[in-house]
């Protein structure tokens, strides 16, 4: 008897769903009057300066080594801690010599700046070379400055005029 009962409630719910109307399409409407503003301004890290002329120095036939030297000055505000150097190296003989004979880089004050000085050793330049010197500011905020760039080429063999040239 009691699963008559049962069978006669459920066919009852069952029709009145089939009976009730369909659910209707609504809008829902949000209004807030509550506003946010926000600024966002991003630094310029100072390109480090010119402090004078790149000058570069080669050897009879390049066999004796040769050196590139960048002067420049950080920007006020700046400490040296904040300079990154570094230098590159390609063509001839360098990439070879300067794994197996080294290569110098000293930064010296020089004036009211700074002298970097890639000294390469024995043979680094005899069969031509062209080297740069770069270096760029890091902020303590992670950006980034332009980088100060010094190319150094020397000649086949020393002959002709071994050149350098400051970006």
């Amino acid at each position: 008897m009691r699963a008559k009962w049962a069978a006669r409630i459920l066919a009852l719910g069952l029709s009145a769903a089939m009976l009730a109307p369909a659910p209707q399409q609504t809008e829902a409407v949000w209004v807030d009057a509550e506003a946010g503003t926000a600024a966002f301004t991003a630094i310029t890290v100072p390109r480090p300066l010119n402090n004078g002329p790149c000058s570069i120095q080669g050897s009879l036939l390049n066999l004796l080594g040769s050196s590139l030297t960048m002067r420049w000055a950080l920007p006020p505000g700046v400490e040296l801690s904040a300079a990154r150097i570094s230098y590159t190296g390609s063509n001839g003989l360098v990439p070879v010599v300067d794994t197996l004979l080294g290569t110098d880089l000293k930064t010296v004050a020089e004036g009211s700046g700074y002298a970097t000085k890639l000294t390469g050793r024995l043979l680094n330049a005899v069969l031509g070379a062209s080297r740069a010197i770069s270096v760029h500011i890091v902020d303590p905020s992670g950006w980034v400055s332009q980088t100060r760039v010094v190319v150094g080429d020397w000649p086949l063999l020393g002959l002709g005029s071994a050149t350098c040239v400051d970006s």
